[in-house]
């Protein structure tokens, strides 16, 4: 009898730990470096190839609109990957660090629009003429 208690509380120390690790590992560390001016920074979705993962990522780009460039990194990504996907998540706190309130929710107009019924309708300027 003894027996049968030891194993079925190693089994469920296995799952505690597994639980445990799981939780670790997918942990929001935080989004790193600093902030900049908006108007210079954009989102871009770089890929690395050998892993098969997309990373949203804000860099410079001469002064574009980071509203628009936040709805169009959206846009792209949202036909790639799953709303509870990292990369949906760093993407948009990317754009709501870089360009507050305004880029992020554009940022979640633009993943809404691709997976809206009508997506050949969508664009930043007529999310921007709806705003």
């Amino acid at each position: 009898m003894r027996n049968i208690e030891a194993m079925f509380g190693g089994v469920l120390a296995l799952v505690v730990l597994g639980i445990a690790f799981y939780a670790v590992m997918n942990a929001n560390i935080g989004t790193g470096g600093e902030a900049t001016d908006t108007q210079t920074s954009n989102v871009s979705i770089s890929s690395n190839a050998s892993a098969g993962e997309m990373t949203p990522t804000l860099t410079s780009n001469g002064g574009q609109d980071l509203v628009c460039e936040c709805y169009d990194a959206a846009f792209s990504l949202a036909g790639k990957v799953d709303v509870l996907s990292p990369e949906y998540r760093t993407g948009f706190q990317q754009c709501r660090a870089r360009g507050g309130v305004d880029a992020g929710d554009a940022w979640t107009a633009g993943w809404n629009a691709r997976l809206s019924g009508r997506p050949y309708e969508a664009s930043c300027k007529s999310y921007k003429r709806r705003r």
